[in-house]
C-alpha cells in the first residue's frame, strides 16, 4: 500500500524566503524537489565542512573503540575545529604510512635475490668506469647463453630463475635477460624504516581511541550542517517572479497531514493552492503497509519503489516469499536453526533492526513446516509420517519426498503450481493497475495475455497430464485462446489505425506464446534447490555415521564433522533460499505484474535530530 499525496503550491514575498522554509523544515511534511545541483558560497562552505566532519567521523568509529576512551596528557579539551584538524591530520599520515609499506615490501622482495649489498659501493665502481648490470634469467636460457669474456656472477638462484650481475668497462651492455632497476636503498635500511613505521603503528593505536569521547560532539555538528545545507538547498528550488520580489515554491505532503499544514500557512497568510496529482507528476513514494507486509518492505526496496501510479507488490511479496524461501531451504533442522538464530539475533545483534530479526522468525517458521511436508527431512533424516499431526500427515500424502518416485513428480508439480499462481497473480494486479491509473480499454491486452496463459495451462493439464476431469472441456479452451490472441493483437496500441495496431501486436503475441513456458519451468529451481539441501544434509549424516565408529574419538570427530558439514550445507543452503526467490520476484513476478517501478523516496524537508 501507498500513502496517497497532495500537491501544494506557494507563493511566498522574497524577503520571508528563509523564513519560511525555516518553518516549513520545522514543520517537517513537504517533499520539496531539491535541486543539489544549486551552488552558491555559503552551500559549497557547507558542503566542504560537512565532507571534513564525516571523515573525521568515519575515521574515529573505524579504529577507535567508544570502550577505550584514554584522556588527553594534559587534561586539556580541544575545540570542534582542532578535533577534525588533528583526526584529519593522523588520517593523513596513516595513509601515507600505509602506502610507505606497501612500498617497502615491494621493494624488499625485488631486493631479496641480492643481499643486503651497499648502493654506495656500485656508485664508486660506476666512478671508477665500472658499469655493474643486474639481470634475471630463465635457468634454460641462462645456460643456453655464451657469456664468452664477459665477466658475470651469478648472486642468486631460485627454484625457476637466476639472478646474476655483469660487470663492464664503458658503457653498460645489453643482454638479452630481464634488466632489474634496483631501489638506492638497502635491506638493512629497509627494516629500520619498517620498524620505524611499526612503533608509529603502535602510537597511533594508543591515540586514536581518546578521540572517540568527541564523537557526540562531531555527529551533533554534522546534523546542524545537514540541516543548514538542506534549508540551502530549500531556498535555491523557489521560482522567482515580478524580479525576485514573489517567491513560487512546489511541494508534496501526505494527505493525512494536510490539516496540519494549512494550520501553518492560514497562520501565516500565505497564498497557496493544494491539488490532487495529475498525470505526468513525480509524485513520491511512501509505502504504508501494515505490520506484516510492512517487514517485507526491505524486499521491495533491494530492487525499486513502485511508481505513484502503480500497485504496491509488498503485500504479495509478503503472501509468495516466505513460501518460495521455504520451499528452496527445504529442511525442518535448517528451519528450525534460523528461527532460534532469529530469536537469539532479537536480544543482541538485531536488537537495533527487530524488523530483521521478526523477518528471519517469520522465514524459520515457514521453512520449519515446509521441511516437514515438502522434503520430510530434520537436518537431512527423513522423517516417519505415521509420527506426523494428521494435518501434516494428509500434506505429506501430496507434496513430502520420500522415495516413491510418483510422489517425487507430485513435489515437481507442486513447485510449478506455485510459480502458475504466482503469474497468474502478476498479470491479474497488471490489469487492475490499467484499469485503475489508466482505462478499460487499456487493460484489454493484458486481459488477454491472462486468456492465453489459462488456456494453455488447461490444454497442459489435459492433453499432456491426463487429467480427465478437463478433458470435456476443450473447446471452451479453445475459445478462450481465441480470445485472448484477438484481445492482445487489437488492443495492443489503440494509438495506431487498426491495420498497424494488429501488426504491432504479434510481437507481444510471440513473447506470451514463448515466454510463459520459460516463466513457469524457472520455478523448477525451488524443488531443486530443496531436494539438494535434503540430500546434502542426508550425505553429511551417513559420512558421520561411517566416522564415528565405536571409539570415543571416532563419536567427537563425527560430531565436529556433522557441525561442519551441515554448517556449511545451511550456509549454501540459505544463501540460495534467499537469492533465487529473490530472481523470481523481481523477474517473473514482477514482469507479468508490468511493474515498472522508479518510484522517487518520500524525503520530507524537516530538521535531522
Amino acid at each position: 500500500m501507498k500513502t496517497k499525496f497532495k500537491k501544494l503550491n506557494l507563493l511566498v514575498y522574497g524577503g520571508d524566503r528563509t523564513k519560511v522554509t525555516s518553518m516549513l523544515q520545522e514543520l517537517g511534511v513537504l517533499h520539496l524537489e531539491l535541486d543539489e545541483t544549486f551552488r552558491n558560497e555559503s552551500i559549497e562552505d557547507l558542503e566542504f565542512r560537512k565532507n571534513r566532519l564525516t571523515k573525521a567521523i568515519d575515521f574515529i568509529q573505524a579504529y577507535g573503540a567508544r570502550k577505550k576512551i584514554i584522556q588527553r596528557a594534559d587534561g586539556n579539551e580541544l575545540s570542534l575545529s582542532e578535533v577534525v584538524d588533528e583526526v584529519l591530520t593522523l588520517k593523513l599520515k596513516k595513509e601515507a604510512d600505509e602506502q610507505e609499506e606497501e612500498l617497502l615490501r615491494k621493494h624488499k622482495q625485488k631486493l631479496m635475490p641480492w643481499g643486503d649489498f651497499d648502493p654506495d659501493k656500485l656508485a664508486r665502481l660506476d666512478r671508477a668506469g665500472i658499469k655493474v648490470s643486474f639481470y634475471s634469467a630463465e635457468k634454460k636460457s641462462l645456460k643456453a647463453y655464451d657469456f664468452g669474456e664477459q665477466a658475470y656472477q651469478i648472486i642468486h638462484e631460485g627454484p625457476d630463475r637466476i639472478y646474476l650481475v655483469v660487470f663492464s668497462r664503458g658503457e653498460t651492455i645489453s643482454l638479452p635477460f630481464e634488466t632489474i632497476e634496483l631501489p638506492s636503498l638497502r635491506i638493512s635500511d629497509l627494516h629500520i624504516r619498517e620498524q620505524e613505521l611499526n612503533t608509529a603503528k603502535a602510537e597511533f593505536t594508543k591515540t586514536i581511541p581518546g578521540y572517540t569521547r568527541y564523537l557526540p560532539m562531531l555527529e551533533q555538528e554534522l546534523v546542524r550542517l545537514e540541516n543548514q545545507w538542506m534549508l540551502q538547498l530549500a531556498n535555491g528550488s523557489y521560482d522567482e517572479y515580478a524580479k525576485g520580489s514573489i517567491l513560487h515554491l512546489t511541494g508534496w505532503f501526505p494527505a493525512t497531514m494536510e490539516g496540519r499544514l494549512l494550520h501553518y500557512i492560514q497562520q501565516e497568510k500565505l497564498s497557496y493552492t493544494i491539488s490532487d496529482p495529475v498525470s505526468g507528476d513525480k509524485v513520491p513514494v511512501l509505502l504504508n503497509n501494515p505490520n506484516y507486509p510492512k517487514l517485507f518492505e526491505s524486499i521491495t526496496r533491494i530492487f525499486q519503489l513502485p511508481d505513484y501510479y502503480e500497485m504496491d507488490l509488498t503485500p504479495f511479496i509478503a503472501v509468495f516469499y516466505p513460501i518460495l524461501f521455504a520451499y528452496c531451504l527445504g529442511d525442518a533442522g535448517y528451519g528450525l536453526v534460523l528461527l532460534l538464530a532469529a530469536l537469539i539475533g532479537g536480544f543482541t545483534f538485531l536488537k537495533a533492526s527487530r524488523n530483521m530479526a521478526v523477518l528471519g522468525v517469520i522465514l524459520g517458521v515457514f521453512t520449519t513446516l515446509m521441511g516437514v511436508v515438502k522434503s520430510g527431512s530434520i537436518f537431512g533424516q527423513p522423517i516417519i509420517a505415521d509420527y506426523l499431526h494428521p494435518l501434516l500427515q494428509f500434506l505429506s500424502q501430496y507434496v513430502i519426498i520420500p522415495d516413491d518416485r510418483d510422489v517425487v513428480f507430485n513435489a515437481f508439480n507442486v513447485a510449478l503450481l506455485i510459480g502458475v499462481i504466482q503469474i497468474f497473480t502478476g498479470i491479474i494486479i497488471s490489469i487492475v493497475n490499467k484499469m485503475r491509473y489508466h482505462s478499460l480499454i487499456a487493460s484489454l491486452p493484458q486481459l488477454g495475455k491472462l486468456f492465453i496463459v489459462f488456456s494453455l495451462i488447461w490444454m497442459f493439464l489435459a492433453d499432456m497430464q491426463g487429467v480427465e476431469s478437463l478433458q470435456p472441456f476443450a473447446l471452451g479452451r479453445k475459445i478462450l485462446l481465441t480470445i485472448g490472441v484477438l484481445l492482445v493483437l487489437f488492443f495492443h496500441d489503440m494509438k495506431l489505425p487498426i491495420v498497424a495496431r494488429t501488426a504491432s501486436g504479434v510481437l507481444p503475441l510471440f513473447f506470451i506464446l514463448t515466454g510463459i513456458l520459460g516463466d513457469v519451468l524457472s520455478y523448477v529451481r525451488l524443488f531443486a534447490l530443496g531436494v539438494a539441501s535434503s540430500v546434502l544434509g542426508l550425505v553429511v549424516n551417513q559420512i558421520g555415521t561411517t566416522i564415528m565408529g565405536d571409539t570415543w574419538w571416532g563419536i567427537l570427530l563425527a560430531i565436529v564433522f556433522l557441525l561442519v558439514g551441515h554448517g556449511l550445507n545451511f550456509a549454501l543452503a540459505t544463501l540460495g533460499a534467499f537469492v533465487h526467490p529473490l530472481r523470481l520476484t523481481f523477474v517473473e513476478f514482477y514482469n507479468n505484474a508490468n511493474f515498472e517501478g522508479g518510484g522517487v523516496p518520500y524525503k520530507p524537508l524537516r530538521k535531522i535530530k
